[in-house]
């Protein structure tokens, strides 16, 4: 077990330096220097992969005599994944890392200068090489299912259609019955110099306990967290000058992701168990801290005070007002900035998209114009600008199919375990008190302590006593947004 761990802490360090290399390149490398840090986390990635399905790697998993459920995990966990990568050839994988990099790059050109063709070549060949990953990888019946089981083990694409079909259902009748109701006031929709909002959002970060010895927050295109090593973890933000939840809502999520990597014990750095559950069990924690806890009143009730001294043009609005503001439903092109109701619906429609991609029944050239049909007719809103559209995200273009959906399971977890929680704390109390540490403590004794020791379904009956079921995310939303709009949804 000894030797096993060495091995993998190895491997551990050349994945930080890449994960450094990453951050830097999305955060202050200069932009001509891209194509080379593409050839540069391709050959340090393909190192660490060729590391990762070693003859000698397979022998220590095979010989090593576990002591502790720890070590039964390690080897569990290690061995599922060093069976799936094993197949896939060493060339291939350093050609996802090198043609993905330089994809991401010509993306945020082609967002920049609203032109899809830019990346289109590019993005083609990012979409074979996760189709002939796929095959290498294995499935049963959908070649999606493959990539999926990258991000959310145990998930397939048959499951997601019978989860996501009702919500797709629900949303649209939700959102329907709120429209009816009529507007709320949006006491943000104001410019404000990005000066003052990252001085808030600074303040915020230290009132909800964020440790700036081991974190950090910087600016970058799409608000992002990256842990590099232990007690390094980076985590970025935007500022709108006339859209200032954007940067707050922003922070807090990637807060959520933040504590999550720092919580997880150091003693499992490197190892298979080194990390959170899954995509969609990560995303849960950092729409925990964004949505159930930093949307809710209690969190407003608690923060009122220095938000209006910190914008005393709010001093008009209540924090009432203040609350149902940053809880407005409305239809919306970017996901990131979408509220909790209509969220679903964004990441339905990506998750349909590339599934079709992956199972070739969509070609890249056609995927904006699909992309604008789909959105018309879930949102009703016609897409003229193509970086509210196809371009908003980068995700496609980093390589990372069967990634989406693990956003909205992130909102299913998060709205199941906020039901287990409050069982067991005063939740709105030590919100408005602003004692976080004890809602990590829970949230860290059930989750960030265990790693990847669990598989989600595994995790989600630990943490609730109850199997995984969408119906606590209906009933979060049910009962939240007819109090913010006062009507009976």
């Amino acid at each position: 077990m000894d030797k096993l761990k060495e091995y993998y802490q190895k491997i551990a360090k050349y994945s930080s330096a890449s994960a450094l290399l990453y951050w830097d390149m999305q955060t202050y490398m200069p932009s001509a220097a891209g194509e080379y840090r593409a050839e540069v986390l391709s050959e340090i990635g393909s190192y660490a992969f060729i590391m990762s399905v070693s003859d000698e790697l397979g022998n220590l998993l095979k010989s090593a005599t576990p002591n502790s459920e720890i070590d039964e995990a390690i080897v569990r966990v290690g061995l599922k994944e060093y069976e799936k990568y094993k197949k896939v050839p060493a060339e291939v994988f350093e050609e996802m890392m090198r043609v993905s990099a330089i994809c991401e790059q010509l993306w945020q050109k082609a967002k920049k200068e609203r032109n899809f063709e830019i990346v289109e070549p590019y993005l083609e060949k990012v979409v074979e090489l996760n189709k002939e990953m796929a095959k290498y990888l294995g499935y049963d019946n959908d070649p999606y299912d493959a990539l999926l089981d990258r991000f959310e083990p145990g998930m397939t694409a048959e499951e997601l259609n019978r989860i996501f079909t009702p919500l797709k259902e629900f949303t649209i009748k939700v959102l329907k019955e709120i429209e009816k109701v009529g507007k709320v006031e949006d006491p943000f929709e104001r410019e404000i110099d990005p000066a003052r909002q990252e001085k808030f959002n600074r303040w915020l970060l230290t009132h909800l306990k964020y440790d700036s010895t081991k974190c950090r927050l910087d600016v970058s295109a799409h608000p992002f967290t990256n842990p590099i090593g232990i007690n390094d973890v980076r985590i970025t933000t935007r500022y709108v000058p006339n859209d200032p939840k954007n940067s707050i809502f922003s922070t807090i999520h990637e807060f959520g992701h933040a504590q999550y990597a720092l919580s997880i014990p150091d003693e499992f750095y490197g190892l298979p168990i080194g990390s959170s559950a899954s995509y969609g069990f990560d995303e849960s924690q950092s729409r925990f801290w964004e949505n159930v806890l930093g949307r809710s009143l209690p969190f407003w009730t608690g923060i009122y005070e220095k938000f209006i001294e910190v914008f005393p043009e709010m001093a008009n609005y209540s924090v009432e007002d203040i609350w149902r503001g940053v809880n407005i439903v409305r239809r919306s092109y970017i996901r990131t900035e979408a509220d909790e109701v209509t969220y679903t619906l964004h990441i339905i429609l990506r998750y349909e998209l590339e599934h079709a991609l992956i199972n070739d029944e969509l070609s890249v050239k056609d995927i904006p114009t699909a992309w604008n049909e789909l959105f018309s007719k879930y949102f009703g809103l016609k897409i003229d600008d193509i970086s509210l559209g196809c371009l908003q995200d980068p995700h496609w273009y980093g390589g990372s199919f069967g990634y989406f959906p693990t956003y909205l399971l992130g909102n299913l977890y998060a709205a199941q375990i906020y039901d287990a929680m409050k069982k067991e704390i005063d939740f709105d109390t030590l919100v408005v008190n602003g004692e976080f540490d004890k809602v990590r403590g829970w949230l860290t004794e059930k989750i960030y302590s265990k790693g990847r020791m669990y598989e989600p379904k595994e995790l989600i009956k630990k943490v609730t006593n109850s199997d995984f079921d969408s119906k606590y995310f209906i009933d979060y939303i049910t009962k939240k947004y007819s109090r913010v709009y006062s009507s009976n949804l």
